[in-house]
């Protein structure tokens, strides 16, 4: 009983913990659109090219080159997605 009540926090912290991930990528999915840039879990960057339908994301990787992923591997969008402000340089300018 002792052993219990000594992991019972750990396991409602990984219950919570898992939950809260799931329902901040469904969150993410559901602002996706088509023509956004996004990232895999891979590593892959390419853009959205329809809307989000069922299981999988049909997304370009390179011009003319589309790929069918599953839609749970979408971390997020791309980080240099961001808009930028008048007074940013681009990155081609930094160089």
């Amino acid at each position: 009983m002792l052993m219990l009540m000594a992991f019972l926090p750990v396991i409602l912290f990984m219950v919570f913990s898992s939950r809260s991930q799931q329902k901040k990528h469904k969150d993410m999915e559901s602002k996706l659109k088509k023509g956004d840039r996004i990232v895999t879990q891979s590593g892959l960057v390419g853009k959205l090219v329809e809307p989000l339908e069922g299981r999988h994301a049909k997304v370009e990787i390179a011009p003319g080159v589309k790929v069918q992923i599953l839609r749970t591997s979408i971390a997020g969008l791309d980080a240099d997605e961001t808009p930028k402000t008048k007074d940013e340089p681009a990155l081609a300018d930094k160089k």
